[in-house]
């Protein structure tokens, strides 16, 4: 008797077990695409303008899909050895997927990883020797919170995107030696402080987008940006000058903010538009 109840508990059991594993919600699936370029010849070093992988010693792979977090991790996974281009983006909401990076010095040239919920990117270098390649870093519509370390040694950064983020801070500082930055695109994030310490020239900035922060106060008397002509500060409700700002000093701006959203000093605004 004992056995036959022993039986017949099991046997529940057992159902009961198979009918929750059965009603265990799909994992979920995340639409992703993506463009990696294997470059062979590794002899060149350092990258330069104008530059084109070769069609003799390169090969491009080009997939689109759907896959689970492990699949979207293993993507991220992928060999740096040889790739001298990664382009990832995804147009699912990807609320629940928490994804982490690390760059690995003088192999990309170029990385865009928009969408992939990256939360921590990590540079790596192999003693101190800057990172001469690396020449367009765009990580748009992620959660990052900080800038990596090691950013200040990204030499040749000709193109710098942490949009659509969560930083609270930069410091402009820590591109002093990209000295060939033309974009610098830090909008809806939220800022609280763009500081700049010292003297910075950035003499081939021409776009620096600073919209949708919350910043209130911001000084460009340390900025050398000649070149600047687009200029996005709108949307920081609690801005109401930019301290050390003429049209002397940055000809090429035609204006900003021309929809009035921030609560700007008119009598300073009229005197620098």
């Amino acid at each position: 008797m004992f056995s036959l109840w022993f039986f017949g508990v099991t046997l529940a059991f057992g159902v009961g077990l198979c009918e929750a594993k059965s009603s265990s919600p799909p994992a979920l699936l995340y639409h992703y695409e993506y463009s990696r370029i294997q470059e062979t010849d590794q002899a060149w070093k350092c990258w330069q303008e104008g530059y084109r992988p070769s069609k003799v010693t390169s090969s491009k792979v080009h997939e689109t899909g759907n896959g689970t977090t492990a699949d979207i991790e293993r993507l991220l996974r992928f060999d740096q050895s040889t790739a001298v281009l990664f382009l990832f983006t995804s147009s699912s909401d990807n609320g629940n997927l928490r994804t982490d990076f690390t760059i690995q010095s003088n192999r990309l040239v170029r990385l865009s990883l928009d969408n992939v919920g990256l939360e921590r990117l990590q540079l790596t270098f192999a003693g101190r020797e800057n990172d001469c390649r690396l020449a367009d870093l765009s990580v748009p519509r992620n959660r990052l919170t900080e800038v990596p370390a090691g950013i200040e040694r990204l030499t040749s950064l000709r193109k710098l995107d942490f949009s659509y983020n969560h930083l609270k801070q930069f410091d402009l500082d820590r591109l002093a030696n990209a000295v060939g930055l033309k974009q610098l695109l830090l909008g809806h994030n939220r800022l609280e402080s763009f500081v700049t310490p010292a003297r910075i020239n950035l003499d081939s900035l021409h776009t620096l987008d600073l919209s949708n922060n919350r910043l209130r106060t911001l000084d460009s008397t340390h900025w050398s940006m000649p070149k600047l002509e687009t200029f996005h500060v709108d949307h920081n409700r609690h801005l109401a000058t930019i301290g050390g700002w003429s049209k002397g000093r940055f000809p090429l701006v035609k204006g900003f903010d021309p929809a009035g959203t921030n609560n700007w000093n008119q009598t300073w605004l009229k005197s620098v538009q």
